[in-house]
């Protein structure tokens, strides 16, 4: 398997990364200094990994709307993969919050319990809003898959298209000044895995189209940037129009990039390095942003931006594949470490 689909492992492998530099460069973009060198460079390095996400969804589409399983048993063989994890990382956070962000003797029982609520409801990190949505996606799959395998490619085609027409629809500021048309069905990252299925099935021929994917990858980068530039200028609060996971160009991007890279990587065997990180993935996913707290800063100070967020990045991977290792190594550690 690891030979057949080698494009899907380094696929795997540069979202996880691009997740990773995401968060190692955000923290620039909303000290809004459009003029800036930290800026200009968190603005460039966002535009081009935002995809990463959407490419986490299309893998799952790819792989998994083919399969022809019974729904109760989807959910026993998958759900659990998710929601273990999800419980456990979830904790992790909790406790983390609690031992970096406050003073915890000094907590009254009522606002414990109203924080750990809070955390529970909209999760206890940022990131871990991926887990949330997966989660909901996965419950769906059974039910879409039933609907991808009874249509034919041009219905597929047509639901994209209505996908992609409601993001404009949903998109701020778009949405004020389009009809308010309901294309709740149509909407969301429900969106990626129908992508991933349709480029399962959709074979490319046309001439040099492993430059078509890169030009046009390379290009949603670039009105990504420039757009993301041109919306903050004289801004007071960061504005992540052209970043949205769920907006146009950025499944565009998200397309282009899986289709460029699987023109690209050839029948060989994959570095075994490449195959660590694609193994622990999710794990690096679940886990780095703690890695990264301690990291960056400790980067920061001797560095500058240019090095400080792909040094950041490497040696948070690499840190968050021995925390996942070594959670793997206590007993039942394998079920929640991601």
């Amino acid at each position: 398997m690891a030979e057949k689909n080698s494009y899907i492992i380094y696929l795997r492998v540069i979202a996880t990364f691009f997740v990773v530099m995401i968060h190692a460069s955000t923290g620039f973009l909303y000290r809004i200094d459009t003029g800036a060198f930290d800026w200009s460079y968190a603005n460039w390095i966002n535009a081009a990994t935002r995809c990463s996400v959407p490419i986490f969804v299309i893998i799952s589409g790819y792989l998994l709307l083919h399969k022809d399983e019974n729904t109760w048993l989807f959910y026993k063989k998958r759900i659990p993969k998710l929601f273990y994890p999800f419980a456990f990382w979830t904790l992790i956070y909790l406790v983390y919050y609690f031992y970096r962000y406050t003073n915890f003797e000094s907590l009254s029982s009522e606002k414990i319990g109203s924080i750990i609520l809070d955390k529970i409801l909209h999760g206890a990190n940022a990131h871990l809003w991926y887990l949330y949505m997966i989660i909901g996606l996965y419950l769906a799959i059974p039910f879409l898959r039933k609907i991808m395998q009874q249509s034919t490619k041009r219905e597929i085609e047509i639901f994209l298209f209505f996908w992609m027409l409601s993001m404009c629809f949903t998109s701020k500021p778009l949405y004020s000044v389009m009809p308010k048309f309901d294309l709740t069905f149509f909407s969301g990252y429900v969106g990626y895995l129908v992508l991933g299925y349709y480029l399962s099935i959709q074979d490319f021929k046309f001439k040099n189209r492993t430059w078509v994917f890169a030009i046009t990858y390379i290009l949603m980068v670039v009105i990504g940037a420039i757009g993301t530039n041109i919306l903050n200028q004289g801004a007071n609060k960061l504005n992540t129009f052209f970043y949205n996971y769920v907006f146009v160009t950025t499944a565009i991007a998200a397309a282009s990039l899986f289709l460029w890279v699987k023109e690209s990587v050839k029948q060989a065997k994959v570095p075994n390095w490449i195959l660590i990180i694609d193994k622990y993935s999710f794990g690096i996913y679940l886990s780095h942003i703690i890695p990264l707290n301690y990291l960056h800063p400790l980067i920061s100070k001797y560095l500058s931006t240019a090095w400080v967020i792909p040094l950041a990045t490497i040696s948070t991977v690499i840190a968050s594949v021995l925390i996942t290792l070594i959670i793997r190594k206590i007993p039942y550690g394998k079920y929640v470490s991601g």
